[in-house]
């Protein structure tokens, strides 16, 4: 609001000065027409939207414009020689302070209304309030001192304030208790305003976060795609975005989130700061590996299944023949020797340790390239890119003799090659050459094939 400001007794304005502007009221300083002979035109008086009233030092007025007459419901004739705060249905509390007010003014010029714009409640005829704002000016001095008041009508501007306030509070309610994490972030990155869920999601109390970018907390493989989706959404190439990424915890551990981003914009359009809608999705992420887990490995050994061996195996031999391949592979099919026995003397519990003591033998020897797999109830097979012949069979070799020192039992491999000239059927090349080994007794190694 405006500040007014107060005049001395004695003091002289023009007519025009300080006339009010719309945001609110400021200080008008007129003329007493019965005792001065400054007083502002009665044209210009009487087209003021604000009331305009006009009082002697004892608070009496002698002067009330036809936007008064409007606000307050009280007629110019009615309102002559009356005390104004008995027009506008102020408290007998608030009347005496006014008087006293006035009365120290008249005594010694200070006042802490005159000079000043005030807000206050005040009544019409009928009893009805408004909210209003207040100047007033004071011309003259001793008995020449006269009070002049400018009142503005407050209530739209009243009623858009309670309507704002309602709207925020309806906001921080509704942002607070989202069921999703919320936060405004900068454009800059930085973290704005976070709401609770989005707090206990990441671990962080909010003033840390405020404190933080979100580029502090992402993950560094899913940086830049979010940079490059926030940078076409600022410069309005899409209207907003959706991914799937990855936060770090306060604790450190990682969490997936399903990040969905808007912009808010002002009236010309320019970006103001991003809207984040954060979703924690790490009980489904996790769900989702165990599926394909379950789906692409055996339960027992944890090793790849069947299913999962043949796809990696007609992956490498089309692109073999895409890229013609020189390097030569090898496929390894591999036979429990004794499983029955171990089964029969021990019990189905130390059968399935003794598959798993051999899936975790071979598995350590095997190379991270290597594919490796359980496609039966006793019975592995493996692929081994660039691998040469010599290098397949002195590895066939090893595993055997492995197996046989460090397990209850032993096994049985069958080699196949996979070369340029010879692409097909290699797993079933490699299921011959194990039962070419087997029929030489456990332990053994046959091919390649």
């Amino acid at each position: 609001m405006g500040v007014v400001a107060g005049r001395q007794p004695g003091s002289r304005t023009s007519p025009a000065e300080d006339h009010c502007r719309p945001e609110g009221l400021s200080a008008v300083q007129t003329k007493d027409s019965a005792v001065q002979q400054h007083q502002p035109s009665r044209q210009v008086l009487e087209s003021a939207v604000d009331a305009y009233v006009a009082m002697d030092s004892g608070g009496r007025v002698y002067d009330w414009n036809q936007a008064a007459e409007a606000m307050f419901g009280w007629s110019r004739d009615e309102s002559i020689g009356q005390l104004l705060t008995e027009l506008v249905g102020v408290s007998a509390e608030q009347r005496e302070w006014v008087l006293r007010d006035m009365g120290q003014y008249v005594e010694s010029g200070q006042s802490p209304v005159v000079g000043k714009v005030t807000e206050h409640l005040m009544s019409r005829k009928n009893g009805t309030e408004l909210p209003v704002e207040v100047a007033v000016s004071a011309i003259g001095s001793g008995a020449q001192l006269t009070f002049h008041v400018f009142i503005r009508d407050m209530t739209d501007l009243s009623e858009m304030r309670a309507a704002r306030r309602g709207a925020d509070a309806m906001f921080k309610v509704a942002f607070d208790s989202a069921p999703t994490g919320v936060a405004i972030v900068g454009l800059d990155g930085s973290f704005l305003r976070v709401n609770r869920e989005l707090c206990r999601i990441t671990g962080y109390h909010e003033r840390e976060l405020t404190q933080m970018t979100f580029q502090d907390i992402t993950y560094p493989a899913d940086l830049n795609k979010d940079l490059q989706e926030a940078t076409r959404l600022m410069h309005g190439e899409i209207a907003s975005y959706h991914m799937e990424k990855r936060y770090y915890a306060k604790d450190g551990h990682l969490i997936w989130v399903n990040l969905s981003g808007s912009m808010m914009r002002d009236d010309d359009g320019q970006p103001l700061y991003f809207i984040a809608h954060i979703k924690d999705i790490s009980a489904r992420k996790r769900d989702e590996e165990l599926l394909r887990t379950a789906a692409t490995h055996d339960t027992l050994t944890g090793v790849l299944n069947r299913k999962r061996f043949e796809e990696e195996l007609t992956r490498y031999i089309a692109l073999a023949r895409r890229h013609e391949y020189r390097d030569d592979a090898a496929v390894f099919m591999i036979d429990l020797d004794g499983l029955k026995r171990v089964n029969d003397q021990r019990g189905h519990m130390a059968g399935d340790e003794y598959i798993k003591a051999v899936a975790q033998v071979i598995s350590r020897r095997l190379r991270l390239s290597d594919t490796f797999a359980r496609i039966g109830g006793d019975e592995f097979a493996a692929l081994l890119p660039h691998t040469s012949t010599a290098q397949a069979r002195q590895l066939a070799q090893t595993l055997a003799d492995l197996v046989t020192t460090t397990s209850p039992g032993s096994i049985s491999i069958g080699v196949a090659m996979l070369t340029s000239g010879n692409l097909d059927d290699a797993l079933e090349r490699a299921d011959k050459a194990m039962y070419q080994a087997k029929q030489q007794g456990g332990g053994h190694t046959y091919g390649p094939i």
